[in-house]
């Protein structure tokens, strides 16, 4: 049996709600391109292609707090979940749990659903972005999140947000030869999981799990210049090193967004 933790899913209804507050362009027409998506027999026949195999989804890019208003996005949010989570009831075979989708622009709002997703619709974990409009994860604001997650001892999967608008070059109007997801999601997942471990999230979370996708987490891997700066740095909290603080966190193996995407 073969379980892929780390699939999106676009819910027809979500889809639709997002064309309806006028973004349709960009990642979500990108996301609408993708048939197996929002299509569960196309998703069916593409997934009886690999046998005995099952998924774990999200919802993909973009960002539910990018293209949506505070109270758009919660409600964005609980379609998005109660899709999910009908799917996976009715399809138990196939897709084994969810990850919850919240909408990051209002904490109120998303801690809400967050214990709704998880206690009443059953969610595995919750996913989030690299940011949340231009905000890091180590902001004091999200500290709640961390520790909620802690305490349901259940991973967050953390995806990358950059779309094309940032560019490669301050000269040019975006990013090319798709050079934003290609190196930029790699980059932006190790500078957001560098950051948690640096600002002291795992001391004060020491049983916090964090899953990352798309090229993984690199700077765990890297060798030379990140290799001295991490020999270097301590965790603010009690003087280990970088390296010592990261064993919570868990990573997959790279990705290619639009290609056996579902």
């Amino acid at each position: 049996m073969i379980v892929d933790i780390y699939t999106h899913i676009m819910p027809p209804r979500l889809l639709k709600s997002m064309e309806s507050l006028g973004a349709s362009s960009g990642l979500v027409k990108r996301m609408a391109a993708i048939r197996e998506l929002h299509d569960l027999d196309a998703r069916f026949r593409a997934m009886d292609a690999f046998g005995d195999y099952r998924q774990i989804f999200s919802i993909p890019n973009p960002p539910l707090e990018t293209v949506t208003t505070p109270a758009q996005g919660r409600d964005l949010a609980r379609i998005a979940n109660d899709a999910m989570a009908d799917t996976v009831r009715r399809h138990p075979s196939r897709f084994p749990a969810f990850i919850a989708a919240l909408p990051l622009h209002n904490m109120d709002s998303a801690m809400e659903e967050l214990k709704r997703a998880i206690e009443t619709l059953g969610a595995r974990g919750i996913q989030i972005f690299t940011h949340v409009n231009g905000h890091p994860l180590d902001e004091p604001q999200f500290e709640p999140l961390f520790a909620s997650m802690e305490a349901y001892d259940l991973p967050i999967w953390l995806h990358p947000a950059r779309t094309a608008v940032m560019t490669d070059y301050p000269s040019e109007q975006q990013s090319r030869f798709e050079m934003w997801w290609c190196y930029g999601w790699p980059y932006e997942t190790s500078v957001a999981m560098s950051r948690l471990v640096l600002s002291g999230v795992f001391d004060r979370h020491p049983k916090l799990k964090i899953i990352t996708h798309h090229l993984v987490w690199r700077v765990a891997r890297a060798r030379v210049r990140p290799g001295l700066f991490w020999r270097r740095q301590r965790s603010l909290r009690n003087g280990r090193t970088v390296r010592a603080c990261c064993r919570h966190a868990r990573w997959r193996r790279p990705s290619q967004p639009g290609k056996n995407t579902a």
